[in-house]
């Protein structure tokens, strides 16, 4: 069994790291964040990786359209599939954890 497939961290790993940050892409990226559970989705590792995608949506010059489609169905607390709303600066910064909140409005305010 392939490791990345059996380790959610190192599958999101793959796509905020290796695909998302460096290229815009990784069509995988959200559905990778929402597979980790509670411990996981807290451990340092996660936590880094988190602060990569909410920068590299307010930095990189493409990203893939259709991770910035937002999914209406999925709740606004879960940031990754409000990509969209992350890139044009709409996202209530009061639904961030706070260390990703910090990323978030210092990109917006570079923005503005």
């Amino acid at each position: 069994m392939d490791a990345k497939r059996s380790d959610p961290v190192a599958r999101y790993r793959e796509y905020a790291w290796f695909q998302f940050s460096m290229d815009g892409e990784g069509l995988g990226l959200r559905e990778a964040r929402e597979c980790l559970n509670e411990a996981q989705a807290l451990s340092q590792d996660v936590r880094e990786l988190d602060e990569i995608v909410i920068e590299a949506t307010q930095v990189n010059d493409y990203i893939n359209p259709g991770l910035l489609e937002d999914d209406p169905r999925q709740p606004l607390a879960h940031w990754w599939w409000h990509l969209g709303k992350l890139r044009n600066h709409s996202y209530p910064a009061s639904l961030l954890p706070e260390h990703l909140r910090a990323v978030y409005l210092d990109a917006t305010d570079q923005a503005a």
